[in-house]
This record gives C-alpha cells, sequence and structure tokens, in this order.
C-alpha cells in the first residue's frame, strides 16, 4: 500500500513539475502580443528623446556656458521669476548643437541611461531626476513667502504632458512632484488596447505636486529643452532636485528632451508603450541627432 501512495505521489508531483515548467513559456508568449497589440500608434503620438545628465557637483559648463547658448526666455515672464526664486533653470536650444551638450550627450560616462519614450498627446507620463534620497529640506517660495519642507525616502519628478502645436511643434508642460514616504500597492483599473477595464496592483507613495510651479515649453523637431538648477540657491526645490550631494559620488544632473512624432509606416513595428522601456530607435536618437545636427553646421 505505500508503494502505491509513493508512486502515486510522484506521478501528481511529475505532472505538476511539468505544469509549471510549461506555463511562463505561454505566459511570456501572451506578455509579448500584449505589448506589440497595445503599442500606441496614430497622428497624435509623440515621441520625447530624454537624456539625465550627470557631471560633478559644480560643474562649470552645465552652470555657466551651457546656458550661454540657451534662450532662457522660452518660459512666461512672470513664471521664469517665480522658478527662478525655486532654484529651477530652463533653456531651449534650437539650431546647431553646442559642442559641450553634444560631448555630453555622446559620452556614456555622462549619458548613462537614454531613453524613448512614445505616448499619445495629452497623456501624462513622470520622468525621474534620480534615485531616492534619503532625506529632503528645500523651501517653497510662494507669493513673497518661504515655506519649509522636510520630507524622508524622497524621489524627485518632474510631470510632463506633450500636446500638438501648430507647425509641427510640440508643447511641454511640466510640473514638479516629490513622490515619498513608504510605497503601497493598491488596486488600480487599466484598460487595455480594446478599451476593457482590468484592475492591476500599481505601486504608490504619497506625493506632493506643485502646480503653481507648471511651467511649458514649445518646441519644433530641431530643438532642446535643458532643465536644471541655480546652482547658487541650495534651498530651493529646484537645488534640491538636480544636486545631489549626499550620493556615494556627489553629482549634479541636467535633464535633456527634444521631440518628434511616431513614423507611421504599415512596416514599422509599433512603438514601446510610456513605461520609459530602452528599445531599438526607429529613428536616430536623440545623440545621435545631436551629432548629425553638429555635422551639418560644418563647412565642407
Amino acid at each position: 500500500m505505500r508503494r502505491r501512495w509513493a508512486l502515486a505521489f510522484l506521478l501528481i508531483a511529475g505532472f505538476v513539475a511539468g505544469c509549471k515548467t510549461d506555463r511562463p513559456v505561454r505566459a511570456s508568449a501572451w506578455l509579448d502580443r500584449f505589448r506589440r497589440s497595445s503599442a500606441p500608434s496614430g497622428p497624435d503620438v509623440v515621441q520625447l528623446d530624454v537624456a539625465l545628465v550627470e557631471r560633478p557637483v559644480g560643474d562649470t559648463y552645465i552652470n555657466r556656458d551651457l546656458w550661454t547658448t540657451a534662450d532662457e526666455q522660452v518660459v512666461a515672464l512672470d513664471r521664469k521669476a517665480q522658478l527662478e526664486d525655486n532654484g529651477f533653470r530652463i533653456g531651449q536650444i534650437g539650431g546647431i548643437t553646442p559642442a559641450g551638450l553634444q560631448s555630453l550627450l555622446t559620452s556614456e560616462g555622462s549619458c548613462v541611461n537614454p531613453r524613448r519614450i512614445q505616448l499619445r498627446a495629452g497623456n501624462p507620463t513622470t520622468l525621474s531626476l534620480g534615485p531616492t534620497a534619503h532625506e529632503c529640506c528645500y523651501q517653497i517660495e510662494q507669493d513673497g513667502q518661504k515655506v519649509p519642507v522636510t520630507l524622508a525616502r524622497v524621489r524627485c519628478t518632474l510631470e510632463v504632458v506633450p500636446m500638438l502645436a501648430k507647425d509641427g511643434r510640440t508643447k511641454l508642460t511640466f510640473t514638479p512632484v516629490i513622490q515619498h514616504g513608504d510605497a503601497t500597492l493598491l488596486p488600480r483599473p487599466v484598460a487595455d488596447s480594446s478599451g476593457v477595464k482590468q484592475w492591476m496592483f500599481q505601486e504608490e507613495r504619497p506625493t506632493e505636486r506643485y502646480p503653481s510651479l507648471s511651467w511649458e515649453v514649445s518646441l519644433a523637431p530641431n530643438e532642446y529643452v535643458v532643465i536644471g538648477a541655480r546652482f547658487e540657491k541650495p534651498a530651493t526645490l529646484g537645488h534640491q532636485c538636480f544636486i545631489r550631494k549626499d550620493e556615494p559620488a556627489p553629482v549634479q544632473r541636467l535633464l535633456v528632451i527634444r521631440t518628434g512624432r511616431q513614423p507611421q509606416s504599415a512596416h514599422s513595428p509599433p512603438g514601446s508603450l510610456a513605461d520609459e522601456e530602452p528599445r531599438p530607435p526607429r529613428s536616430p536618437s536623440l545623440a545621435s541627432q545631436a551629432t548629425l545636427t553638429a555635422a551639418r553646421g560644418v563647412a565642407p
């Protein structure tokens, strides 16, 4: 009797093991099909080439030299003053890519994780400005008053919403969003490509949004927006977002974005979802575009 039970147990165990071996293959194939079918496509799809450049704290180029070639009047004058008070610095660069910026964008040491994001116009995406900080202290300047803020386990981000504008331009709206505290998993409805809603668990953290510090930039296909910090304002939100002296190797960061439209071709594979996953580019990457733009400006 014991031998029969042992034999039955081994047969059941083998059947279960076989099922476990087979399932990941089918699940993986299903996931691949879902990603291909749900990728955005159409004339309203916007492409964001994003680079977060890293340099030593106090780097001369991203604190001074870069801004001699950038148009800092790209932001409305009243909003520009408020952003400066809160430590943000924004500029627009068009025409020939400055040699210094080109060098940073094509350097694996400075531009460690360039990525391409594709999403529909009007949909937001969140750009991280660095790893989680143990603590973040800053002051928000509003209506002439300084409001102190201290947060723990902080992830500084910018929410970006692209919109289609005239003459092939893309309008980007930026809003600082600070995530902090412990993450929790919460059920959220998510619609698939057919519009059917399914419930999925998503990680969420407490957030501090600053819509009063939102700003807009309108970019042509050959233009960059560069976003950094005012080095001389250490107690501000902008400084805390881009300058990190608490990391093992203190670093200062600069966000560089260039926009484009998705190529519409029946033979082109669908683009990636707006999940910041690196994918093989179908058009020149931000760094490649920088090189090409610079090359066009060189006389034969």
